[in-house]
């Protein structure tokens, strides 16, 4: 299974959990969640970006034209809140 970094690329006017541009967290071939010491996930953005994550991890067996392989910047469900961009570390 692939290795995601999942960054905070913008908070658009607030977060909850003070998200920061920059932060980030991992997502291991072994299907563990890996956070930096001294930082967090908010849970709420973390539920919502669990069905692309899974996804993504394994997108060498999904059709080449669905848009899983086409998108890179998920959101948390705050419309106000954090936009996350997902990068593949390992194939």
């Amino acid at each position: 299974m692939r290795e995601l970094k999942v960054e905070v690329v913008e908070v658009k006017d607030r977060c909850g959990a003070r998200h920061k541009v920059g932060d980030c967290f991992y997502i291991r071939g072994e299907g563990t969640i890996e956070i930096p010491e001294g930082k967090k996930v908010c849970i709420y953005a973390l539920n919502s970006l669990f069905p692309f994550l899974t996804t993504k991890q394994r997108e060498d067996e999904i059709p080449e034209d669905d848009w899983i392989s086409g998108t890179e910047i998920l959101n948390c469900p705050d419309p106000k809140g954090v936009a996350f961009r997902v990068v593949t570390l390992t194939e």
